[in-house]
């Protein structure tokens, strides 16, 4: 098994890939955070932010008990190791603080005992301090230590600079550290992926909800090509980030190993996985919209430039796609609010419809129309109808993406 499987995991790399897009993307973390905020309220953003927080608190935790263990029971003086080790074991998930001890651990001895080896014979010099570098660094990626491959050659480094105890002493910290990290992650309200891929799902869909809201004020007044080149760029960005969020959903499966609740657990892994499909079909319609828009608006475009003017019911239907959106991302973390704003896309849904009929209407193209306008403006269309049945929470192909709860909701006599 590599260390793509183990360690650092598919799952978290995933998870990694999201957020340098999301860095790359409009803002970063502050944008998105401000976005949610802005979308949802204070509230909301607290309830999809909750794990986050609780991470954090078990990581504190986890280093000072970690510290106390180590200086109390053991009586090691200043153990910071210990607390650090601690602090590198409590990951996203069980199953990667198993892997990440038994990683950190295991670059530490192998660190140690190279140094020694190589000490006693070649005592302390340029030579020795390349060659530790050189064998640790080769070693750790022997043994496949992943994100902990450095560990081996910075061990020993120390062991060479402060002497064979540091090293027996280092060893003896970061294990009683990486106990503490991994029982404390464990036993302290142990993470489940599929909520960290929850919620990677509802900020993507924030996102596309803020684009699609964007365009449709755009096409509203006179655009421009420049303007629907840039609205294309946005939308292929938000397509990159969508596989990038379906990739993290597909990978939460992975990320329950080793979770005291597993099976419980294992529901929601697939609900997830199915709400990521259906963002990332969006993202894909979204960014053919875009694509027909900025060829609609190219200087040798087949349509003449008195039928680019987008009607009012097309514009409608775009923004009927970004409430829709917005409420879909704000189902994926369930709170006290979601009943009602199940109701309100279920019955945007139905709403669009009409509004559907309206647009093909509105850009039903003259008898002398060139036969590509026809093409293109079908093409438009039926981008917008499909956003909106992926989002479907009664009908839709992904209703299995909506929590439980309120599928269970949707069908109880008393709504």
């Amino acid at each position: 098994m590599s260390s793509e499987d183990r360690g650092e995991g598919r799952y978290v790399e995933a998870l990694l890939d999201r957020f340098r897009l999301g860095e790359a993307g409009e803002g970063g973390a502050l944008a998105q955070a401000r976005r949610s905020i802005h979308l949802h309220g204070f509230r909301h953003w607290f309830v999809r932010e909750r794990d986050a927080f609780v991470q954090t608190a078990k990581a504190a935790v986890a280093s000072a008990a970690a510290w106390a263990i180590a200086a109390g029971v053991f009586h090691v003086d200043k153990p910071v190791l210990a607390s650090v080790a601690a602090l590198i074991t409590v990951q996203v998930t069980v199953y990667q603080s198993i892997w990440r001890a038994v990683q950190y651990s295991a670059g530490i001895v192998a660190g140690m005992v190279g140094a020694i080896a190589i000490g006693a014979g070649l005592g302390i010099n340029i030579l020795t301090i390349s060659l530790i570098v050189v064998l640790g660094l080769v070693l750790g990626r022997t043994l496949r230590l992943g994100t902990q491959v450095n560990q081996v050659a910075i061990t020993g480094l120390l062991v060479l600079s402060f002497g064979n105890s540091y090293g027996f002493i280092r060893v003896f910290d970061s294990v009683i550290g990486a106990v503490v990290g991994v029982t404390v992650n464990a036993v302290i309200a142990p993470p489940a992926f599929s909520r960290t891929a929850a919620k990677e799902l509802a900020d993507l869909a924030d996102d596309l909800a803020t684009h699609t809201a964007r365009v449709a004020k755009g096409v509203r007044g006179e655009w421009t090509h420049a303007q629907a080149q840039s609205w294309l760029k946005r939308s292929r960005e938000l397509s990159t980030n969508a596989r990038a969020a379906r990739k993290i959903a597909q990978q939460a499966e992975e990320a329950v190993k080793f979770h005291p609740r597993r099976n419980v657990h294992m529901t929601e892994v697939h609900r997830v996985d199915e709400a990521a499909i259906a963002l990332d079909h969006v993202a894909t319609q979204l960014n053919s919209l875009m694509r027909g828009l900025a060829d609609m608006s190219a200087e040798f475009s087949p349509v003449p430039e008195k039928l680019r003017e987008m009607p009012e019911e097309m514009a409608l239907l775009l923004d009927d796609t970004s409430k829709a959106l917005s409420a879909f991302g704000r189902l994926q973390v369930p709170d006290k609010a979601s009943t009602r704003v199940y109701d309100e896309l279920s019955g945007l849904i139905k709403r669009s419809k009409p509004h559907a009929r309206e647009a093909a209407q509105a850009m039903y193209p003259d008898d002398d129309a060139p036969t590509l306008v026809w093409s293109v403006y079908g093409a438009l269309l039926d981008d917008a109808r499909r956003m909106l049945r992926e989002l479907d929470p009664d009908d839709g192909p992904h209703r299995e993406g909506i929590p439980a709860m309120l599928r269970a909701y949707s069908v109880h006599p008393a709504r």
